[in-house]
């Protein structure tokens, strides 16, 4: 049998697991209804907004606010799957969806972060103003393909996550 000390610190073991669960399934709920709101947003920001300048500022600010939150949220999911992973010392089942579904979320924001965004904001000075920039200027043709698979990596980081969400713990 056990000692009283040993069986404490399975409880605590537990608890810890059912905490990590619990952040897990947070941390992508957050993600999940986050994005949805952008994708939901955008279209009617853009088609209210006069100034397509000022359209983008207002969302750009959004996104990068949203941005930080992912990246806090990306900690925690690290983390917590950290913690379900010493205590059940491995993936199995479904545990493996919902692990590389968390992967490739906290990837696809790590790549919006490091790459695409700053990528976007040169692009975008060189652009000057939406308003005026004619639909052919080369600023701002790479501009729309830098969006366009911004958009793909969102909506990609998007599904991952709800994915994860559904085969979590």
């Amino acid at each position: 049998m056990p000692s009283r000390s040993a069986r404490s610190r399975e409880i605590d073991c537990a608890a810890v697991l059912v905490l990590a669960g619990e952040v897990i399934r947070f941390c992508l709920a957050l993600w999940v209804g986050g994005t949805l709101l952008l994708l939901l947003a955008a279209p009617v920001l853009f088609a209210r907004i006069a100034s397509r300048d000022a359209a983008g500022a207002i969302f750009g600010e959004i996104l990068r606010r949203f941005e930080a939150v992912k990246q806090v949220l990306s900690l925690l999911l690290v983390l917590a799957v950290f913690f379900q992973l010493e205590r059940t010392r491995g993936f199995a089942g479904q545990s493996i969806v919902c692990g590389v579904a968390i992967f490739v979320a906290i990837a696809t924001n790590v790549y919006l972060a490091m790459v695409v965004r700053p990528r976007m904001n040169y692009v975008r000075n060189k652009v000057g103003s939406f308003d005026t920039a004619s639909a052919d200027d080369p600023w701002r043709k790479r501009f729309d393909a830098l969006h366009r698979r911004s958009t793909r990596v969102l909506t990609l980081g998007w599904i991952a996550a709800a994915v994860g969400l559904v085969f979590g713990p």
